[in-house]
């Protein structure tokens, strides 16, 4: 009986679903056929004919932009490091602060986690030149109170901002054996 009604209701949720998204794609395919049906191809261009040597042709892809940031002071970076580190400030502010912090929203706090479990220290002393989006910082680290030798942090410009790169992060998190979803291979 428990099976029956679980059955039920899936199969009823699934049609409802499905209903919902044949209503909207009827509208979005005449609302298509109707805007794609008006513009014509240029001639020899990406038209989707295959005739001939069988290539298609079409433009290129746009380039990715990197964002163009200045090359932030020390201060700045020593700023950012320590309030990522910061318990008492909300992971949800901390997640504008790390480079693919969404897609894990409990990385800053893994974070956090990881840096008090290992007892690192981080003071940013040199800000490396901005190249390609990215920059280096040279830093004095230390874990469990031995120092790091020739430590660097890695930043990438995101929008406005500099960020704490994620790799940078995920090396703090992984070595105090914690596991986020932004922290997995690519």
């Amino acid at each position: 009986m428990k099976h029956t009604i679980f059955r039920a209701t899936a199969a009823l949720m699934l049609a409802t679903s499905a209903f919902g998204l044949v209503a909207c794609s009827k509208s979005d395919d005449s609302t298509k056929a109707a805007s794609t049906t008006s513009a014509a191809a240029p001639s020899g261009k990406f038209d989707g004919n295959t005739e001939g040597d069988g290539k298609l042709t079409g433009a290129a892809p746009a380039p990715t932009t990197v964002a163009d940031l200045p090359k932030p002071s020390v201060q700045d970076l020593n700023d950012k490091v320590t309030k990522a580190f910061d318990p008492s400030i909300d992971s949800k502010t901390k997640t504008g602060w790390i480079e693919d912090a969404a897609l894990d929203p409990q990385l800053a706090q893994k974070l956090v986690d990881a840096a008090k479990a290992n007892n690192v220290k981080v003071k940013i002393t040199n800000v490396g030149d901005p190249k390609d989006g990215k920059l280096k910082a040279d830093a004095d680290v230390t874990i469990d109170g031995k120092p790091v030798q020739n430590a660097t942090v890695s930043f990438v410009a995101d929008g406005t901002e500099w960020k704490i790169d994620h790799n940078y992060a995920c090396s703090i998190v992984k070595a105090a054996k914690l596991d986020s979803a932004a922290c997995q291979d690519k």
